[in-house]
């Protein structure tokens, strides 16, 4: 389960460290556990895909953009060719934020997380369900649903989506 406090961005910032990942969205402190194994398995997968489609310094693992509702950290991320950084910290969304679901989200705090990438500048968000085996596509119109391939005309790209989950558990 994720807590939540209000808090500013200055209080943000001078919050210390702690095992698992800080966000801030619209005030709101997002605190969720270390991902497990399946969560970083599939972020890798996803990751090793990108960087097939695009120069691999463009792909990132877990690092932070600042955003004008706050503060996300997507699992896995394409930036912008001419991506701002800004106290070295990107600023404004990323071209693609990858989020794998963990049972510490909630479906509010994942719908709210794809509305400030869209609205901030980002093409794609992805969302990863792997108790489903599923992807989410949003972009600022529309959503996709898919549970095999995902051509991907933006990059270029099929996502083989037994590729990212694995195989199936017994």
């Amino acid at each position: 389960m994720s807590t939540t406090t209000q808090i500013s961005w200055e209080e943000f910032l001078s919050l210390p460290e702690e095992a698992g990942k800080q966000e801030l969205l619209d005030g709101e402190v997002i605190v969720v556990p270390p991902a497990k194994q399946t969560h970083n398995h599939i972020s890798r997968q996803v990751r090793r895909l990108l960087e097939t489609a695009v120069d691999p310094s463009r792909v990132w693992l877990e690092v932070g953009y600042r955003l004008r509702r706050g503060w996300l950290q997507p699992d896995v991320s394409i930036t912008w060719p001419d991506q701002k950084l800004e106290n070295d910290w990107f600023q404004h969304a990323p071209m693609i934020a990858v989020e794998v679901v963990s049972p510490s989200n909630t479906a509010e705090q994942l719908d709210r997380k794809i509305a400030a990438y869209l609205e901030d500048g980002a093409a794609e968000v992805w969302v990863f369900y792997p108790s489903t085996r599923a992807l989410m596509v949003c972009r600022k119109d529309s959503w996709e649903r898919f549970t095999e391939t995902y051509h991907c005309k933006l990059l270029g790209i099929v996502i083989d989506l037994a590729f990212v989950f694995g195989p199936v558990s017994e």
